[in-house]
């Protein structure tokens, strides 16, 4: 079996830190969006929860992907711009096949989810979605890319969102998630550009990690600032 590594050899592993860092974040602003539920009685904030929960999922299963590869290398060649790692032992094989695929899914489903909370959608539209992420994802020959450019364009469209809701309320805090979601858009185009360099790789992880984590902060006021209006 041939796996493909996009990360430089001195980065094996410090990625898997970066994205439990990024699980934490994601759980937090989950976290935030059931307190400001509580708050603000608005049902969007649960689906805010259950979209960056599967999100977190999906960041699961990435480290699941990665810490496979990493612990189970028996023989690397290197190529110049990608690391072929040969693989031989079968349990092994089933969970890069699981967590490869899972991740992908999770993360495109989450996605979506995150843009259906502004777009209101029927279920059939919904259902019908989710079935193309699953086709996609699952038998698409060019997973990698077509996975990150797919991801670019849901993030798009989510940025475009929360632009709209800055413009329209013009809070801190709306500016801040917009600024937020923009910078994880831009770590798409890196994860893109692996290709040329694995040093997009670490590139596109730190950039997505400081997305994430402006993103927490963003929330963490929405939810005092729900406070200070619950108290006035």
């Amino acid at each position: 079996m041939v796996q493909v590594i996009y990360s430089p050899k001195w980065f094996y592993g410090k990625d898997i830190i970066i994205d439990l860092v990024s699980i934490f974040v994601l759980v937090l602003i989950a976290f935030f969006s059931l307190r400001s539920y509580k708050v603000r009685k608005n049902k969007n904030y649960i689906y805010l929860a259950a979209s960056f929960i599967i999100l977190a999922v999906s960041f699961l299963f990435r480290i699941l992907t990665n810490f496979t590869v990493y612990y189970k290398v028996l023989e690397t060649k290197d190529l110049g711009f990608i690391t072929l790692t040969y693989q031989t032992i079968k349990t092994s094989e089933a969970l890069f096949i699981i967590g490869f695929f899972a991740y992908r899914l999770l993360n495109l489903l989450g996605l979506y989810f995150l843009y259906s909370i502004y777009h209101k959608q029927p279920k059939s539209n919904i259902f019908l979605i989710s079935y193309l992420i699953l086709v996609s994802t699952a038998f698409n020959k060019l997973t990698y890319h077509i996975f990150h450019l797919t991801s670019f364009i849901l993030l798009i469209l989510i940025t475009k969102q929360y632009l709209k809701n800055y413009y329209d309320n013009k809070s801190k805090a709306a500016r801040l998630i917009a600024f937020s979601f923009g910078i994880i858009t831009s770590s798409e185009i890196f994860f893109g550009l692996v290709t040329v360099s694995t040093r997009f790789y670490v590139m596109a992880e730190i950039i997505q990690l400081i997305g994430y984590a402006l993103l927490l902060f963003a929330f963490f006021m929405v939810l005092r600032h729900g406070r200070k209006k619950d108290k006035d």
